[in-house]
């Protein structure tokens, strides 16, 4: 066989693998999505965009920001290429996630102890999470703020275990975790919040805590790892460190210009304006996670192969093909997003406490959302390209500059509607704008390292999903004509059709991901079939 024929079949064979993986995320991810639909609307039908989901909201910022500095994507970013160069001698490997899960686990519970003294600080003042809130709504943020941190120390654990899961390749169990964790959401809605009110969700949300560290133990015994009661800060450990720094940074700006900066300004524009931005921002959140968070995630450990190998060319390729399938898939998604938001919305949401007029404060945030949906799906792609090759220094010289310019623009688009603002829609479309330009200087970047990410193609395969997107509207619209008196016909049948119409034309135009991402699947699946057999 030729090298071209070796090289052509070693590409399908990647390709079909990060297509296998990326379906078995993608298929947890969505039974979860239906189970954090079905949670959010329990949720919704309890409390509706009331003050109540404004205080939740709000009272979880800092224990989610806690969460994501230290044991969410700041550590597996870290831990993950610095474990995989350890995997083939046992001892050291263990040795190293028991030092972190140590360290991790010291250092976040005394921040959760350091929040619950100063709570009522972190609220109350003027730049506080609840700043403009009335006394009674600042007094159940704090409390419910005290309750959520016993999730954040659980999840301090589980973020580790996770990611050594990941470096192992293995996706299945990580890919239910969202389910479990709604889970214990949805019995604490259930079984707590007739007692106990909103402090039901926040138990709620403990126990969901609780399931997804504890599923995950019997998949770490599989690979024989093992924790050791050791606190040695030996060269390893100091790797990940120094690799963590400034992905701790970079978040802690990126969560606070959303998470915190939400939740201020939103404070100051009247009740409900926090929730509704809330549901909006985790409707966007499902195909984000189901595209570009899926396709990141499964990439990345290949990516940090090829970089441990120093083969450009194959990292090239690698960046290349997933930022063109994020594209192909994104685009469509922002699509329905903007014009079938407001029927989804009011299919999944609309009853008991979540009014008319909750519909349309969740929409209204939701089609700014959009551009959000694009920008964070393709910069999932790029800060791990950058991290496989142990490099999370500059994703934050990058930071620096975004997310000043995500403040500002959020400031100055949340204004009034009488001062030529867009109220609660400009934190959404601030958040898409900056990470959209995030996302734009990390490519330069990487092209100007890599000499070139075969940017032509890309560029080729956006305008042909745009031209496709457009016929997509086209159908979208005539079909809101015929099924206007119903959303789910509107959502089935027009939805459907132009999702059809999308790919059909994406496929006509000879965008390769649309044929060759099912054909290599299809043989993964058969070699998978075949080594079962034999």
């Amino acid at each position: 066989m030729s090298d071209k024929a070796l090289q052509a079949q070693d590409n399908t064979n990647r390709t079909g693998v990060i297509a296998r993986s990326t379906l078995i995320i993608m298929a947890g991810w969505a039974a979860s999505i239906l189970i954090g639909l079905f949670r959010q609307r329990i949720i919704a039908g309890q409390f509706g965009t009331g003050f109540e989901i404004d205080a939740f909201t709000a009272a979880n910022v800092i224990p989610e920001l806690i969460f994501t500095m230290l044991s969410g994507g700041a550590l597996s970013f870290a831990f993950m290429p610095v474990y995989t160069q350890l995997m083939d001698d046992n001892n050291y490997a263990n040795r190293l996630f028991s030092q972190v899960v140590n360290l991790i686990f010291g250092v976040t519970l005394t921040a959760a102890i350091v929040v619950v003294i100063f709570a009522p600080l972190l609220v109350r003042s003027s730049w506080g999470v609840g700043a403009e809130y009335s006394p009674e709504i600042q007094n159940l943020t704090i409390q419910l703020m005290r309750v959520l941190l016993l999730s954040t120390i659980l999840f301090a654990v589980s973020g580790i275990l996770t990611a050594v899961l990941y470096a192992h390749q293995h996706f299945i169990i990580p890919a239910l975790l969202p389910s479990l964790y709604s889970a214990g959401i949805i019995l604490g809605a259930l079984i707590l919040t007739p007692r106990f009110g909103v402090f039901g969700i926040a138990w709620g949300a403990v126990l969901g805590s609780f399931l997804h560290l504890a599923i995950q133990i019997p998949g770490i015994l599989h690979y024989k790892v093992r924790w050791i009661p050791t606190l040695a800060l030996d060269a390893p450990v100091r790797r990940v460190a120094y690799l963590m720094a400034p992905r701790v940074i970079d978040l802690l700006m990126a969560r606070a210009s959303i998470n915190w900066l939400n939740a201020t300004l939103s404070s100051r524009l009247g009740e409900g304006r926090l929730a509704a931005l809330d549901f909006a921002y985790r409707l966007m959140n499902m195909p984000w996670t189901l595209i570009g968070t899926a396709i990141g995630i499964v990439v990345f450990p290949m990516m940090a192969a090829l970089a441990a190998k120093k083969d450009v060319e194959e990292q090239r390729k690698a960046l290349s093909g997933a930022l063109r399938a994020i594209l192909t898939l994104a685009i469509p998604a922002a699509v329905g997003l903007v014009f079938l938001g407001k029927p989804i919305i009011r299919l999944l949401f609309e009853g008991g406490e979540f009014t008319p007029e909750s519909t349309e404060l969740v929409f209204y945030a939701l089609r700014f959302y959009s551009v959000a949906l694009i920008s964070q799906s393709i910069l999932e792609v790029v800060i791990r390209a950058f991290a496989a090759q142990q490099d999370t220094y500059t994703p934050l010289y990058i930071s620096f500059f975004t997310t000043l310019l995500n403040v500002g623009l959020a400031i100055w688009l949340s204004r009034p509607m009488a001062s030529g603002g867009i109220e609660h829609g400009g934190p959404a479309l601030a958040n898409g704008i900056a990470v959209l330009i995030e996302g734009f200087l990390g490519l330069t970047i990487l092209s100007i390292r890599w000499k070139g990410i075969n940017a032509q193609r890309i560029f080729l395969d956006l305008a042909k999903s745009i031209i496709a997107a457009a016929a997509m509207v086209a159908i979208i619209l005539l079909a809101q004509q015929f099924f206007s008196g119903s959303d789910l016909y509107l959502l089935v049948l027009g939805g459907g059709l132009g999702a059809a119409v999308y790919f059909v034309v994406a496929l006509i135009l000879g965008i390769r991901e649309i044929k060759e991402v099912p054909i290599a699947l299809l043989r993964q699946f058969q070699i998978k079939s075949d080594e079962q057999a034999q």
